[in-house]
């Protein structure tokens, strides 16, 4: 007996969402004393972080989590950190996964995504930033990519 394939879990570029789904899916994501407590703020977030305000985006490195065309999650990568001076080379500035396609791989393949990019391009680093309101689940992806504390 095979079981039932569910919908396939995709990554696609960054500019594949539109920046209302990707400030909805922030805002979700996150709890608002990390994230962000309206949405109006979530879209200003995702406005500032497109106008560069956070550092360059990558767009290579950076993408879209979606299932059956319907974006679940994001992955923001840029240039390099604009709050750690002695970091070199790609920065997360985000990570977020709807909390309803929690569990699928999403977050995971995002990372994924974001190293593969980067080391395809040449870089030998992306770092990232991990604050208090990191959560468990995500501390083992980055765990299981590598990311080690500083």
């Amino acid at each position: 007996m095979s079981a039932a394939k569910g919908p396939s879990l995709s990554i696609k570029p960054l500019a594949s969402a539109t920046r209302e789904q990707l400030a909805r899916l922030y805002l979700s994501s996150y709890p608002p004393e990390v994230g962000t407590a309206t949405l109006s703020e979530a879209r200003q977030e995702i406005e500032e972080s497109f106008a560069g305000t956070y550092g360059v985006l990558r767009d290579d490195a950076s993408g879209v989590a979606t299932v059956s065309g319907r974006p679940i999650g994001a992955i923001m990568v840029t240039e390099r950190s604009i709050w750690d001076e002695g970091l070199l080379g790609p920065f997360v500035i985000d990570l977020f996964v709807a909390p309803e396609a929690r569990g699928n791989g999403a977050g995971a393949m995002l990372v994924g995504h974001a190293v593969e990019a980067c080391r395809a391009a040449g870089d030998s680093k992306l770092s990232l930033r991990i604050g208090e309101g990191t959560s468990p689940a995500a501390h083992a992806i980055y765990s299981k990519w590598g990311f080690t504390p500083a």
